[in-house]
């Protein structure tokens, strides 16, 4: 009991001592924020996981990429539960307990607290980083990217809003991986009609606009999501050094890939199929455990689509990314990505998956079970 309450004061007296420490000599706590916004698909695992086992080398540079929304693969997606117009309706308000608009105000007043207790903790520290690629995905318009701004203002000088893109046909196949191991049991690999307006997801141009109309122009820094492009090409030297951090002396994580083959693909869209992804308003902890094995077992390249219809997709995008172009980078003279489909197949057979490829999934899970 004594221990509680001794835990109870100090906790008040963290969250007094942080609230004075917003503004400090009338200055904000940080001079800048980063908030790298994805897009999906962009490597944001990989720069994720460089910030979560650097964090205490982090903050020794005066730099918190802070934990207080969880360490589960490093992305901060409680940022975003705080500033969706109802969670309460999408997975991620549903994985953090979020039912109602009381429980998303509850979950914000508790992380403003636990960002707090973090701030106070490192005293020293000016910059403040944020990553998660669901700020791209799920703050779609104007409002919910003012919410965000509003919530973090209070300690913040000056924002910097980082953005990855990635040739659209390609972001869809990775995501196609994704959606099956989420535990979609019908994915679309190319989503969006053949004519009218395009997705919001895919619409860089939009995507651009709706962040420069809430914290301006100068506030982006849009990068494209290629090797030739990358300082050192690198992609974690990259963000390093459009975010002004330092990679002396970090750990570098291993680069992964994060796709399912076809075998995998196959596997998990049965497995889909037979369990539920949610379970009493749960995920499914029992379909999460295979999905996690599924990937590790059977990560690598599926390409789920011709040439042909890769191209097709593609080109739906092409007057939005030159006006991106001429927003982003003025004066860049070649396009924005290759345009080289050869990686794609001429043709897709579309093979019925087979008896004895299930069969060797299953014996390789159990023996990485015994």
């Amino acid at each position: 009991m004594v221990i509680k309450k001794l835990r109870s004061v100090l906790g008040q007296v963290a969250e007094s001592t942080g609230s004075n420490m917003i503004n400090r000599g009338g200055k904000k706590r940080f001079k800048r924020c980063v908030l790298h916004i994805g897009t999906e698909k962009t490597g944001t695992s990989t720069i994720q996981r460089f910030l979560t086992v650097n964090r205490k080398e982090l903050v020794r540079d005066g730099v918190i990429y802070p934990s207080a929304t969880g360490n589960n693969g490093g992305t901060q997606w409680g940022f975003a539960a705080c500033a969706q117009k109802k969670p309460w309706e999408m997975d991620v308000g549903v994985a953090l307990g979020i039912h109602s608009a009381e429980d998303q105000e509850s979950y914000k007043d508790t992380l403003r607290k636990k960002l707090l207790r973090e701030f106070v903790a490192a005293p020293k520290a000016n910059v403040l980083v944020i990553s998660s690629e669901h700020l791209h995905s799920r703050l779609s318009s104007k409002e919910t990217i003012a919410r965000l701004k509003a919530f973090l203002e209070p300690w913040v000088e000056r924002f910097e809003i980082v953005l990855y893109l990635r040739r659209q046909d390609r972001v869809a196949v990775s995501l196609y991986s994704t959606k099956i191991k989420s535990g979609n049991p019908t994915p679309i690999l190319f989503p969006g009609a053949a004519k009218g307006p395009v997705p919001y997801y895919f619409d860089y141009e939009k995507i651009y606009d709706n962040w420069c109309a809430v914290f301006g122009e100068e506030a982006l820094k849009v990068r494209l999501f290629s090797p030739r492009e990358w300082e050192q090409g690198d992609l974690v030297h990259d963000f390093c050094d459009v975010c002004r951090l330092s990679p002396e002396g970090k750990r570098m994580p291993v680069v992964e890939n994060e796709s399912l083959n076809q075998m995998g693909a196959d596997f998990l869209l049965e497995v889909n199929r037979k369990m539920p992804h949610m379970v009493e308003g749960k995920r499914n902890k029992e379909r999460d455990a295979v999905t996690r094995l599924i990937s590790e077992l059977c990560h690598g390249k599926n390409y789920p689509a011709s040439r042909e219809e890769a191209m097709k997709f593609y080109h739906r995008y092409l007057e939005c990314n030159a006006r991106i172009k001429e927003k982003a980078f003025p004066g860049r003279s070649e396009p924005l990505f290759d345009e080289d489909f050869s990686d794609y197949p001429e043709s897709v057979e579309q093979l019925e998956p087979r008896y004895e490829d299930a069969v060797e999934l299953a014996l390789r899970i159990w023996k990485m079970k015994i």
